[in-house]
């Protein structure tokens, strides 16, 4: 069974079914092929599966991914909703090709966050007004070193102090997937507890291909899961 770690909101996309010949949606052979729902991690968009996206599932779904990209309700990961058809679409990226960048160009800040639009929910968790910030929506200098999905909304003052003092900024997935260069990264090795299993244990990132719980034990120890997903960009930096 595969577990949902993460909930991203939807795109608003659109496609033209008449450009889908130009995707290679490769056959069906995933266990989940003809659901319903596309699995292949190289989609996004509520179309998509909600469980946990599998490196094994790349091109293993064809049929339902066809069938969502046709009506629209999924596209290609970095905004592509049709297929040029003068243009070959990649059907998996090369991490070994660098992430081109322009350093000249001038970037705007982000907008500081304010608390009063963050629902930071209550002091129910395992580790309250400890001075670190438990809840893994966000990132930075003041975070606990372990972190895991049933402590979100659960340390409010903690969090709520450390993001009105700076010490925290509330994580944003494309901001950090537009961050994040795979290519740049060392990733490590594979001598955690739990190497290729479909799902990132490095605490160095964040996003839906991540694992539930995450620490520092696991630094530098989960390469070759950590490597394809952010390939696939279902993972990025936590700290960008």
């Amino acid at each position: 069974m595969r577990i949902s770690t993460y909930v991203f909101a939807a795109l608003a996309i659109s496609a033209t079914p008449a450009f889908a010949q130009n995707v290679e949606f490769g056959t069906d052979t995933s266990q989940w092929s003809n659901d319903g729902e596309c699995d292949d991690p190289r989609f996004t968009g509520p179309g998509m599966t909600t469980t946990t996206l599998l490196e094994a599932d790349v091109m293993g779904d064809a049929t339902d991914c066809r069938a969502a990209f046709d009506a629209g309700t999924i596209t290609l990961l970095g905004g592509t909703t049709v297929a040029d058809p003068t243009t070959p679409v990649p059907t998996t990226p090369d991490p070994t090709t660098p992430v081109p960048t322009t350093p000249d160009t001038p970037t705007t800040p982000d907008a500081p966050v304010s608390t009063a639009t963050i629902n930071f929910g209550d002091d129910s968790g395992d580790w309250p007004k400890d001075g670190e910030c438990d809840d893994r929506r966000f990132y930075g200098g003041a975070m606990a070193s372990n972190l895991g999905w049933e402590f979100v909304g659960r340390d409010a003052t903690d969090c709520k102090a450390a993001l009105g003092a700076g010490t925290v900024a509330l994580w944003v997935d494309a901001q950090a997937t537009a961050a994040t260069q795979c290519s740049s990264i060392d990733f490590g090795d594979d001598t955690g507890p739990f190497p290729n299993d479909n799902e990132c244990d490095d605490i160095r990132f964040e996003g839906r291909g991540t694992a539930t719980v995450m620490n520092l034990e696991n630094l530098g120890k989960d390469a070759a899961d950590c490597s394809a997903q952010c390939t696939f960009g279902i993972i990025a930096l936590r700290d960008y």
